[in-house]
């Protein structure tokens, strides 16, 4: 249920601006949560004398143990110690650094200390980390050290009796052994998903995903009264009723349903007023031609008689199909639910009882909400025309997908499809194709595209399967709650 008046009305470029606002902030809300959800950037100070003790512990049981046991057992050792312990058969080694690069202080006489207890059993020992030496200047991350803090340290493997150092931060110890396989130790670290999942990454594509979504949500609600705009002329397009769109809450938006909405009636009435003069004037001329039957009754019999009699029948018969036309436009007949099946059967019969050539070809039953008087019309004047002009009429109804199909194909000459435009024009008779003795003045067919386009149905000319003839297909809406 929706509460429109609960909103304030804003002017477009107004919620333009608030929607901006509220991504920014949006955005800025899901930074804080995920920087408060992520697990931290764990910095890890470890005693120089304990990892010596680990390292040297571990890297002689591996070396000691079988070749096929000495991955296990290094998994093993780590996770005893809380340490994460590799071994490899084969491991890059980083280069030393021309330019006098060295690691920092702590970590570098671990590793030396290392490299002097395993002095005889293994062949070499590295180390890296994250804190370095460089030109002088002791870096932690974008901290700067004093130039002469570094000279002061003492060097060299640590004493026994000498005091304990920290080793801070990432760091990374290599030994290799004498078989030139190596032990590698490091940090324990986070968990696996944990290291996927970097807070500057998480928020950039969450804010993408947040950005996108908020985005979609106002495209879809600013451009509804856009929707309602075009589905409000397809209907006015094909019942000719005026449909009036409600207002949608943006002012820029409710002056073009207001004129939408003047427009639709002013064709409205447009069309009301034309369809008045035409019933009139129809019904003026069929006052004087009266008046010319009873003038020409009293005229001596001959071929003039025939002649101007024959032309007030022609003339009275266009009249009336032309009243009728106007008559079924101004009565605003109201729609029900009626059996199309039935209606269809029910007219070729009549046609039969009249020695015509009708048959009906589909269900027995088959719904559709249409105007009773003027969908029997309709279909009327196209069995009729198909009777007429082509010596039969085979009529087939099917539901195809929601839709009542109906298809009209008779044995006549057709109608070339350049020219499948001109029939359906008002009083338009297609001499090269149809019989003038056959009687019609040309409005069969538009009235009966007229009718089944204000249900909402579309109706084209075709060629039957055969190759031969003409044939009407028209189509129809179902409710939907007969659609299969």
């Amino acid at each position: 249920m929706r509460f429109p008046w609960r909103w304030p009305r804003f002017r477009l470029r107004t919620r333009i601006a608030l929607t901006l606002l509220l991504v920014v902030l949006a955005v800025q809300a899901l930074n804080a949560i995920v920087y408060v959800l992520m697990p931290p950037r764990q910095l890890t100070v470890y005693s120089a004398h304990w990892l010596i003790e680990q390292s040297e512990k571990a890297a002689l049981a591996i070396f000691q143990a079988d070749r096929n046991e000495r991955g296990p057992l290094a998994a093993r050792l780590g996770a005893d110690s809380r340490l994460q312990v590799r071994w490899l058969p084969a491991w890059k080694e980083v280069a030393a650094d021309p330019h006098g690069l060295i690691m920092r202080p702590f970590l570098g006489r671990a590793r030396a200390s290392i490299e002097a207890d395993l002095q005889g059993t293994v062949r070499k020992v590295t180390a890296r980390g994250l804190l370095e030496l460089h030109k002088n200047q002791f870096k932690v991350d974008v901290q700067e050290q004093p130039p002469n803090f570094v000279s002061r340290l003492a060097h060299g493997p640590l004493a026994p009796s000498e005091p304990d150092l920290p080793v801070i931060g990432a760091f990374e110890l290599a030994i290799q052994g004498t078989d030139w396989t190596w032990v590698i130790i490091e940090p324990e670290g986070p968990p696996s998903y944990v290291s996927s999942l970097q807070p500057l990454l998480m928020f950039l594509l969450s804010a993408a995903a947040l950005v996108l979504l908020l985005s979609a949500f106002v495209a879809r609600r600013w451009l509804r009264p856009l929707d309602r705009l075009a589905e409000a002329a397809r209907k006015f397009g094909h019942t000719r009723k005026a449909v009036h769109i409600n207002p949608a809450g943006l002012q820029e938006f409710e002056v073009i349903e207001q004129a939408m909405n003047e427009m639709q009636d002013g064709i409205k009435r447009f069309l009301d007023e034309r369809t008045h003069m035409l019933a009139a004037i129809s019904h003026d001329l069929r006052s004087a031609l009266t008046g010319l039957r009873l003038d020409a009754e009293e005229l001596t019999d001959g071929e003039a008689k025939e002649h101007l009699a024959g032309g007030i029948e022609d003339m009275e018969r266009m009249i009336s199909a032309t009243l009728a036309f106007a008559g079924d436009e101004l009565k605003g007949e109201p729609a029900h639910l009626i059996d199309l099946a039935a209606l269809l059967i029910s007219l070729c019969d009549n046609f039969s009882d009249r020695n015509c050539a009708a048959s009906y070809s589909g269900p027995d039953h088959l719904f559709a909400l249409c105007q009773p008087v003027a969908i029997k019309r309709a279909f009327a004047n196209l069995i009729d025309n198909a009777i007429k002009y082509g010596g039969c009429a085979r009529v087939t109804l099917s539901n195809s997908g929601g839709r009542a199909a109906v298809s009209i194909a008779d044995d006549g000459p057709g109608i070339a499809p350049d020219k499948a435009e001109l029939a359906f024009q008002p009083f338009r008779r297609l001499d090269t194709s149809r019989n003038r003795d056959t009687g019609g003045v040309g409005l069969g067919l538009t009235i009966a595209r007229d009718i089944i386009k204000s249900h909402g149905g579309e109706i084209t000319l075709g060629v039957p399967p055969q190759g031969k003839g003409l044939e009407v297909r028209a189509s129809l809406p179902l409710p939907p709650s007969k659609c299969p």
